[in-house]
């Protein structure tokens, strides 16, 4: 695939800088990285002040198999220079639907591809990894294309990489201490739905969709599966949503009461750097 054709499937998005941002002081920031099949999203932050320096954002599209997506990856990566710059620290986010929830009590390392092969199928392709989750008694268990994370080892050699989901849920049990809440990460064709009532996650699930249709089916599935009583579960959107889409006004129809999401206190943003705070929300899950 030439870079010409490569172009075709990426369309830069929202693009922040702070004027402050410097890039010879990479060395005292942290690079962070939320990647899934249709989209790439970054942020730096200087570690110290903990200061929003910069905000980027690709979308993938009309990519037709995994080979294509893993060329198009490489190539995006390489044809931004703020990528590779010698950060700190570097943390990727992966969602990949590639991906069960286990009890801890049940998780034995050495069996965690059959583990998964439970609830997956065809996981030859991929490196199997796990993740701990804080604040629950569960081990997320996911896989990785081989290729896509050769990709991003050669290129981000130190950094850590973890599920998205696993941070994600942390912050939300954290957020909600004591309270029972439906959450619901949306994204272009992918939504992230959990429920967590007293500190503890009851329910976490990841669903494509299409239409607004396909995205309240699968809400109001969840909240009819686990008994949910739609008139007072509080309903928080993160993600990119918006109070005037069309996913937003028919969830309005069936559960009355929605909040954004907050972005974490921690991250500092200055005027320059404006944009909802409930937008890009899982890659300001983990303090630096």
């Amino acid at each position: 695939m030439s870079l010409h054709e490569t172009k075709k499937h990426i369309q830069t998005g929202i693009t922040l800088n702070d004027k402050s941002f410097k890039t010879k002081l990479a060395p005292n920031f942290r690079l962070s990285i939320y990647l899934n099949n249709d989209q790439l999203v970054y942020s730096i932050i200087d570690i110290l002040s903990r200061k929003l320096l910069h905000l980027q954002s690709y979308n993938f599209f009309n990519i037709l198999n995994k080979e294509e997506y893993n060329i198009t990856l490489k190539q995006m990566i390489a044809g931004d220079d703020l990528l590779t710059l010698p950060y700190s620290k570097t943390h990727i986010h992966l969602l990949t639907e590639c991906m069960t929830l286990i009890p801890e009590s049940l998780f034995d390392e050495s069996k965690k591809s059959e583990l998964l092969e439970f609830n997956q199928q065809n996981i030859s392709s991929f490196n199997i990894r796990n993740d701990s989750i804080q604040k629950t008694e569960a081990v997320i268990i996911y896989g990785i294309d081989i290729e896509t994370e050769k990709n991003l080892t050669d290129y981000f050699p130190k950094s850590k990489i973890n599920h998205s989901a696993s941070s994600l849920i942390e912050t939300w049990i954290k957020a909600n201490a004591g309270t029972e809440v439906l959450h619901c990460y949306v994204q272009p064709s992918t939504i992230q739905i959990g429920y967590i009532k007293n500190e503890q996650l009851k329910f976490f699930n990841i669903y494509q969709y299409k239409s607004p249709e396909d995205f309240i089916y699968y809400l109001m599935n969840v909240v009819n599966h686990l008994s949910i009583d739609q008139d007072k579960i509080n309903l928080i959107f993160s993600g990119e949503v918006v109070a005037d889409s069309g996913i937003y006004k028919l969830a309005y129809k069936y559960i009355r009461t929605i909040h954004f999401a907050q972005r974490p206190q921690w991250v500092q943003c200055s005027e320059e750097i404006n944009f909802p705070n409930h937008f890009y929300f899982n890659l300001f899950c983990l303090e630096s």
